[in-house]
């Protein structure tokens, strides 16, 4: 009997879409090891969602797929023991001149906190004695310049633009050049290019840190930017309720796609402690961080709450890690700080 060509197994692949979506499994990065002996395969499909009945459709259609090639006799789909996609080609960006590590924060879906929980985090970075800058890379909504309290325009310096300083941290956003009323109509290949440049026109200097508050989504312009640089590692921010759950499971099928390690999950606004009773409300939900760090193995990071302070420290550019720096949820992004640095490859 003959051996089954494994480039056959890999070109069937290719074809299988994943469950309501049109591009494969292997675009988004789910395989793992493929495996021929004689006339069995073997495919290690990575966790692809928390549901059930999608994880018994992918199998469905990998096994049908797999068995329609002639001389093959039994398909076994298996899920690794470590979550790594095999032979996926890294990030191959060149690096930032200056610049030690970079970090994207990236919410997969708009209005869960992304920029609040980036602007803190660079800023408790900042607190443990890192050299840290801040891209503003949401160039349809730009909220970095409001939430630090900056309102100017960055200056030009040797051909190059000098990023704003505001509480140690270095700077740059699209907000810096628009005034409130200017909407952002632009199509994909102009906002890369406004993205490229701030990677790569800007005098950022010597930083330990670049974080990159990502654009929301999982669309071209964010997966662009993950090949730009190479990324030492991504965080992605959530709500407990299921529709933003859902969305952070194709961010972490995004981000593998290009061999970007997920350093975690930061569960934001996980619940409201209320401040007459004491009494604890899950306001969006629980258990959904928990649930994800199990499926797709990567940690739980933080779990913050939702209170008023976090919210009036973004309106007034004052953020909560500088105007209250003893509040629980301060203490809450240096736990986080400190959890990334201990997490990430170069990590302190």
């Amino acid at each position: 009997m003959s051996t089954v060509d494994l480039a056959d197994v890999r070109r069937r692949l290719e074809q299988v879409a994943f469950p309501g979506f049109h591009h494969s499994i292997v675009r988004y990065g789910l395989v793992g090891d493929v495996r021929v002996a004689g006339g069995d395969v073997t495919v290690a499909l990575l966790p692809a969602s928390r549901r059930p009945e999608v994880r018994e459709e992918l199998r469905r259609r990998v096994t049908d797929a797999v068995r329609g090639i002639s001389g093959v006799t039994a398909v076994n789909v298996v899920e690794p023991e470590e979550a790594k996609p095999a032979g996926g080609p890294p990030s191959q960006g060149e690096p930032i001149v200056g610049v030690r590590r970079i970090l994207a924060v990236s919410s997969c879906k708009g209005g869960v906190g992304k920029s609040t929980v980036a602007v803190n985090l660079a800023l408790a970075l900042k607190e443990r004695g890192a050299k840290v800058g801040l891209l503003d890379a949401d160039i349809y909504g730009p909220s970095v310049p409001m939430m630090m309290g900056v309102d100017a325009r960055p200056r030009m310096a040797s051909g190059k633009v000098e990023p704003i300083d505001r509480y140690g941290v270095s700077l740059m956003s699209m907000g810096f050049f628009l005034d409130d009323k200017s909407p952002v109509i632009w199509r994909g290949p102009m906002v890369m290019g406004a993205i490229r440049q701030f990677l790569r026109d800007v005098e950022w200097g010597e930083l330990d840190d670049l974080i990159v508050d990502m654009p929301p989504g999982t669309g071209d312009a964010a997966l662009t930017l993950a090949q730009q640089v190479p990324l030492s590692g991504a965080v992605i921010v959530t709500t407990p309720q299921e529709v933003a759950l859902q969305d952070v499971e194709r961010g972490i099928a995004m981000f593998r796609q290009v061999s970007v390690p997920v350093l975690g999950v930061v569960e934001n606004m996980a619940y409201y402690v209320c401040p007459e009773c004491g009494e604890r409300e899950d306001v969006f939900g629980s258990g959904g961080g928990d649930e994800l760090s199990r499926l797709f193995r990567v940690p739980v990071l933080a779990q913050l709450p939702l209170v008023p302070e976090v919210r009036q420290g973004g309106d007034d550019g004052r953020p909560i890690v500088v105007s209250n720096p003893d509040h629980p949820v301060s203490q809450a992004f240096r736990e986080l700080a400190r959890a990334i640095d201990q997490a990430r490859p170069g990590g302190a």
